[in-house]
């Protein structure tokens, strides 16, 4: 039996990303080795956080990094490095701030839920949050005017949950801050260009592990070797709560390596194509490949459902799919719309076979009851 049949649990088909409710990825065997390894030896863990910060800033091509428990971690202790700088005693008195700079400003249109509160995360610290602007609307000169004595730093979100229309862009928003000595945090998490926001001018920047890279779960920080000396030490402070074991941050490492030389291509285009095909002919379900509006070497399959003629929602759908042996799970952020999509790049050699099957029998079944 595996461990997870051991505890009772179902095998899950995964066909919804890299979701940190699913598990977020799943390691390679190089990396597991890696962890394996770190678990059984002891190690001087400062000098294996030296040994993080030189490889993350060599990946990314910032002048230091930094890695934690995960994204979310991230932006805490990065709001924190920016409201106390290095300050010893302001790190010790996190939450409890009583001068400045002790504000973060965020455009409305930024702050999101990604299975927790953005804003609640940059609360932990004690900062006062700042929303600038309309939810799809900021104007420059409303981020100009909100830069205070207060400021501590600006957070930009790059991710799909955003609003994507009527945002300050990053360019301009690190123009802006950068006028005024103010830096800027990048909540990247699911992001894969490790150097495209350093590039860009950005202070500190944050990536999930257990997304792009693969990795056990973890986050990585890079930017100015000043803050990330100030993320650091908030191990110190209120980052003790958030703190990683020597197995993740040897795991991270390990598969942040693999990515830094792997140049794999994209094969879902084409398993998108052989899957659109093998759904063929099913009443009330039309099939198509469509490209990631930010990522474009993402392509998922859009599953859409005529309930009049397949006999069934796709809320349904997605119930008895994942009431489904074994389960298969799907990405349904417009279910709503009668839409749901199928992401390959979570799915095992043939795993996308097993998700067709399934939907066709579901399918066919409805549509014979409406008959």
């Amino acid at each position: 039996m595996s461990v997870f049949e051991e505890l009772g649990l179902r095998r899950i088909v995964n066909a919804a990303g890299k979701l940190t409710v699913l598990g977020a990825s799943v390691i390679s065997d190089e990396t597991a080795a890696a962890m394996v390894e770190a678990g059984q030896h002891f190690v001087d863990l400062a000098e294996l956080m030296r040994a993080a910060d030189r490889l993350i800033a060599q990946a990314t091509g910032a002048e230091a990094g930094f890695i934690t428990s995960c994204a979310a971690a991230g932006i805490a202790i990065s709001t924190a490095a920016c409201l106390t700088r290095g300050d010893l005693a302001r790190t010790e008195s996190l939450p409890f701030l009583s001068s400045p700079p002790d504000e973060i400003l965020i455009q409305r249109g930024h702050s999101i839920h990604f299975g927790g509160s953005i804003l609640q995360m940059m609360a932990l610290t004690g900062a006062k949050v700042v929303e600038i602007g309309a939810t799809n609307r900021t104007l420059p000169h409303q981020l100009r005017q909100a830069i205070t004595p207060h400021t501590a730093a600006v957070m930009f979100v790059v991710s799909h949950h955003a609003h994507p229309g009527g945002a300050i862009s990053l360019a301009e928003t690190i123009r802006i801050a950068h006028e005024q000595n103010i830096p800027v945090i990048i909540d990247a998490a699911a992001e894969t260009d490790l150097r495209k926001y350093i590039a860009a001018g950005a202070d500190l920047v944050i990536y999930s592990g257990h997304k792009g890279l693969n990795a056990p779960t973890s986050g990585i920080i890079c930017g100015r070797r000043d803050l990330i000396d100030a993320c650091a030490q908030q191990n110190s402070g209120i980052g003790r709560a958030m703190k990683i074991g020597k197995e993740g941050i040897i795991g991270c490492l390990a598969a942040l390596q693999q990515f830094v030389r792997g140049s794999a291509v994209s094969t879902d285009a084409e398993r998108a194509a052989a899957m659109q095909q093998s759904l063929a002919g099913i009443a009330g379900l039309t099939a198509l490949p469509e490209v990631d509006a930010t990522r474009p070497e993402i392509v998922r399959l859009r599953l859409m459902i005529d309930p009049l003629l397949a006999g069934i929602t796709a809320r349904e759908l997605v119930a008895k799919l994942e009431a489904y042996t074994p389960s298969i799970r799907t990405r349904n952020h417009s279910v709503e719309f009668g839409v749901i999509e199928i992401d390959f790049r979570p799915l095992g050699v043939g795993e996308e076979q097993i998700i067709a099957a399934a939907v066709r029998q579901l399918l066919t079944a409805s549509a014979s009851k409406e008959q």
